[in-house]
């Protein structure tokens, strides 16, 4: 390809969050670079007006996705990248007939989920929270119920790609051992990692002292730990969602929470945010935050300018979406 213009329809009050200024340095030596200069999101005329004539789309949360309007008016376009997460809004009919490539960062924001996840898992295993509240109001002594991660068996739900670099991370932990429950992981391929892969979610939870769920978003997720798992779960168990808050019956998990068997970090709900009176806010056995694990970073911004990097010298960016993906994609 010759020269290649690129639009980056980011605007300015996201633009730090995503995209270094070495970033937006390196991305400049790719090709023509067009930058928008709002400080706030495009309209989908705006953003016409800055892509007509470009061969690549950078965009990111809060920015337009393409459209019927957009890709009419944007014929040049070869690729789209997006600088965040799911891109299932970016599929539909106005794709009939375009080559254009979509592809997104996905995978820097599994890098930070799985961070946050097992940071999460430790936390919860050497009981740091509790006994810091303990401490508030007195001298409290060491919890009789530490475990460091070499004792510790911890379940993954899902080997998508955060619950993968969650295993990596666990294994980097010196983690005692790592059962995954997931339908489409194979036995080979969990052999391969190191994990225990059980077919059975029941026994998943009933085996580990921590269980992290990291199952899409869809149909077939919908309250898939249920009220029979989380009673399998040990007293002093710690789970762990940053995945998706309808992947859990919430009620079935408060119900075992109001027991004080469980301790649960809990970065998603259904609904979103949680009702003020919602007993996540007030349980003290649970860390519920604003659905923070997966947010901005320039990691992000770092994947999407090796990417574009990638396509413009003939190579696949590291994750192009299809709509046939769409289906077991968060």
């Amino acid at each position: 390809m010759s020269e290649a213009k690129i639009g980056v329809i980011i605007h300015r009050n996201r633009r730090p969050g995503v995209l270094a200024d070495e970033d937006a340095g390196r991305l400049e030596t790719l090709g023509q670079v067009v930058f928008t200069d709002k400080d706030e999101p495009l309209t989908d005329e705006e953003a016409v007006e800055l892509l007509a004539d470009c061969d690549v789309a950078l965009g990111s949360w809060g920015t337009p996705k393409p459209n019927e309007a957009i890709m009419a008016g944007c014929p040049k376009l070869k690729l789209w990248v997006h600088a965040a997460g799911t891109v299932k809004g970016h599929f539909g009919p106005h794709l009939a007939g375009s080559e254009m490539r979509i592809a997104t960062c996905k995978g820097a924001i599994a890098d930070n989920v799985a961070q946050a996840a097992v940071a999460e898992v430790v936390l919860g295993l050497r009981r740091i929270l509790p006994n810091a509240a303990a401490n508030r109001t007195g001298k409290a002594g060491r919890p009789d119920n530490v475990l460091v991660m070499a004792d510790a068996t911890v379940g993954v739900v899902a080997a998508s790609d955060v619950g993968r670099r969650a295993i990596d991370l666990l294994k980097a932990n010196q983690c005692g051992e790592i059962l995954v429950y997931d339908p489409y992981l194979g036995e080979g391929e969990a052999a391969a990692m190191g994990v225990a892969k059980l077919t059975d979610l029941v026994e998943l939870c009933r085996r580990s002292d921590a269980v992290t769920l990291h199952a899409p978003a869809i149909d077939a997720c919908e309250k898939m730990l249920a009220a029979e798992h989380f009673r399998a779960m040990g007293d002093d168990c710690v789970f762990v969602n940053t995945a998706r808050g309808m992947c859990i019956d919430e009620e079935a998990l408060i119900a075992e929470l109001r027991k004080g068997r469980l301790f649960a970090f809990i970065d998603v709900s259904n609904p979103e945010p949680a009702d003020d009176d919602s007993p996540l806010r007030t349980l003290p056995n649970v860390v519920y935050s604003s659905h923070i694990t997966g947010g901005p970073g320039t990691n992000i911004g770092r994947q999407a300018v090796d990417d574009i990097a990638a396509f413009l010298r003939g190579d696949e960016p590291t994750c192009v979406v299809t709509e046939e993906m769409l289906d077991r994609l968060a």
